[in-house]
């Protein structure tokens, strides 16, 4: 088991470059329990989120990432058991896999030659994950609410929050 268990998703205006990122830090035996008794208003009241601007969706979901492992990082306990890091986002999930190829490339882009774009975002990913020893869990967004486990029925609390939170933030700017 894990000790600490982080949830992250973000929502975004991609036209207006803008988007809201939430991040949910729970103890290992949150999971450990039916999803018919979890209560929306009870993760809703543990969610943090933040704004950020003159992002996209790749960007948004690794800024998110790093925001919440920042936030995080003091309150977690690190004796033994690592840090569970659950999102939907494929990038995000992916930059482990992919970890040995980018920094074996000095993150330069093999047909152009560049840097990559989020290239100082990977590299503070990959500092964090050494740092935390967290893993990656990719989790299926907007599942049925009937297949339902308890990991998803907490990360589907975390993405409607997100969601509406950033709809009622953008109807008042």
């Amino acid at each position: 088991m894990y000790k600490n268990l982080l949830f992250t998703d973000v929502s975004l205006n991609p036209q207006l470059k803008l988007g809201m990122g939430a991040c949910l830090l729970l103890p290992e035996d949150a999971i450990n329990v039916n999803p018919d008794s979890i209560h929306k208003f009870e993760i809703e009241n543990q969610i943090v989120v933040k704004k950020f601007e003159n992002t996209s969706s790749t960007k948004l979901e690794i800024e998110t990432v790093l925001w919440a492992l920042e936030t995080v990082k003091l309150n977690i306990d690190k004796s033994g058991k690592p840090l569970r890091l659950y999102s939907d986002s494929q990038c995000v999930c992916g930059l482990m896999a992919r970890r040995q190829k980018l920094e074996g490339t000095n993150f330069i882009g093999k047909s152009s030659g560049n840097i990559l774009n989020h290239a100082e975002l990977y590299k503070e990913f990959y500092k964090l994950q050494r740092e935390l020893g967290f893993e990656v869990i990719k989790v299926v967004g907007h599942a049925p609410h009937s297949s339902h486990d308890t990991v998803h029925r907490i990360f589907s609390y975390v993405d409607s929050y997100v969601r509406n939170t950033f709809k009622e933030w953008l109807a008042r700017r």
